[in-house]
């Protein structure tokens, strides 16, 4: 019997990785144009948004693929 490795996750959870790049990237934007720039606080947080999604969508494109 082969067990789906993907099975344990609900479809709506698969693109996280992709909305968290956008969500940050769009942080990040959105600061700057607000002038927010000297807020180490809402960059840092931007930049860790883009960079955790962008791991995880590495992480789930990895899974789903075979090699």
């Amino acid at each position: 019997m082969v067990r789906d490795t993907n099975s344990s996750l609900p479809k709506r959870s698969k693109p996280i990785g992709m909305a968290l790049v956008l969500a940050g990237a769009i942080l990040l934007i959105v600061s700057y144009l607000a002038g927010w720039t000297s807020s180490n606080l809402v960059l840092l947080s931007g930049y860790l948004m883009v960079v955790i999604g962008a791991y995880l969508h590495i992480r789930m494109q990895k899974k789903n693929e075979k090699y």
